[in-house]
């Protein structure tokens, strides 16, 4: 019986080794020429906006306007979308052609099954998707971990002589836009940031000729935010939400802010490289702060009710460089003088494929922060990011 067992595993593994071993066909790489005759080789991600989004096994991803292509090639099936060409879930199918892709002398050729050919200009070409892309959000076919993109961003500072210092930062900003198509009509968005500044600094006592010339001393930096959102589509441009949010700020006092809203949205713009947003919601928030026996401040903890305006900007400029901006006004209704507001913005520059250098600044403002503390805080820090696909 031992030897029988044996006998099968030895069967198995001589198979798999087998298929294994056997010959396989590497996918075809798609190919692009230049105006100037240059080519590269790689996989086409999109055509939108007027750019092509191509990845290159040694650039990474890049961006190439049209009007410096001369040829693309594809191997791969892509739906083509025209331009102003208005489709939405029932009609698509019929509409949208899906096929392998032929780009020359600004003309678009795409190879439609079994046998036959459709034509479109350049300059009438508004979208074009990787087919697979295409039907699985047509389907509907999404699990749980589909669409994520977002950003990684660390940051440190160190300092030994006398006086010693250290400051670190980091981000995390996570987006799930359901379809991820912007062509497509919008369904749904999620997101999820998270950041902290931590630091600490140490001035040693320093006598000099009997006199006092610097007191020993500590001070601290220790600043935490997290948010989340869910953005329901009820057409085109109008969304609900329902969000959450939480804070703690050494710098105002504020031990822990928790608020959960739930209100509706307007994309007053909707493009590949332009975004902006505008939002309205109520809120229930409550305020902890350093208190107590612990602190001795004495500051009361505060339940509101209130409401938050916000507005979010994105924008992407040539080369890459990317600009977020947000602004929330947040007034209270039951404690008029416990109102906030915070202002972000962030400027991203692409360095090497996914490693980007990044510039942000972060205005925090509390009208009722503890006692002894001063209502604004306001950061400014660098780093390196580190972009999710």
């Amino acid at each position: 019986m031992f030897n029988f067992c044996r006998f099968i595993l030895l069967g198995l593994v001589c198979l798999i080794l087998l298929l294994w071993s056997g010959p396989t066909h590497a996918e075809t790489p798609d190919t692009v020429t230049f105006v100037n005759g240059d080519q590269l080789t790689g996989k086409l991600i999109n055509v939108l906006a007027g750019s092509v989004n191509f990845h290159s096994d040694i650039l990474g991803n890049v961006t190439i306007p049209l009007p410096k292509i001369k040829a693309l090639h594809t191997s791969r099936q892509f739906a083509v979308v025209e331009k102003d060409q208005h489709v939405n879930r029932k009609t698509i199918t019929a509409q949208v052609p899906t096929g392998a892709l032929d780009l020359e002398h600004d003309t678009l050729h795409l190879q439609l099954p079994p046998s036959s050919e459709r034509s479109f200009p350049v300059s009438n070409t508004g979208s074009v998707i990787d087919a697979d892309l295409f039907h699985r959000e047509l389907q509907k076919a999404f699990d749980p971990l589909y669409g994520w993109t977002g950003s990684i961003t660390l940051g440190a500072t160190l300092v030994t002589a006398t006086n010693s210092a250290q400051t670190y930062t980091g981000t995390v900003a996570l987006v799930r836009s359901i379809p991820t198509s912007a062509w497509l009509p919008p369904m749904s968005k999620t997101t999820l940031n998270l950041s902290a500044t931590y630091g600490l600094a140490k001035d040693p006592e320093i006598i000099s000729g009997g006199n006092v010339f610097q007191g020993a001393s500590v001070s601290k930096t220790d600043i935490k935010h997290g948010d989340t959102e869910y953005d329901k589509y009820f057409s085109q441009d109008i969304f609900g939400l329902v969000n959450a949010s939480a804070d703690h700020n050494f710098g105002n006092g504020l031990q822990l802010q928790q608020a959960y809203g739930a209100g509706l949205g307007w994309s007053v713009l909707r493009a590949p490289r332009n975004n902006f947003d505008v939002k309205a919601s109520l809120l229930y928030e409550q305020q902890q702060f350093y208190n107590g026996l612990i602190s001795g401040l004495g500051t009361p903890n505060v339940n509101l009710v209130g409401a938050a305006l916000t507005e979010n900007w994105a924008r992407t400029f040539a080369h890459g460089v990317k600009l977020n901006e947000n602004v929330t006004l947040s007034p209270a209704f039951n404690v008029v003088k416990a109102y906030s507001g915070v202002a972000n913005a962030n400027l991203i520059f692409p360095v090497y494929k996914k490693l980007n250098f990044t510039v942000s600044s972060t205005d925090n403002y509390l009208g009722d922060p503890a006692e002894g503390f001063k209502r604004n805080s306001f950061q400014f820090t660098s780093g390196v990011t580190y972009t999710l696909k």
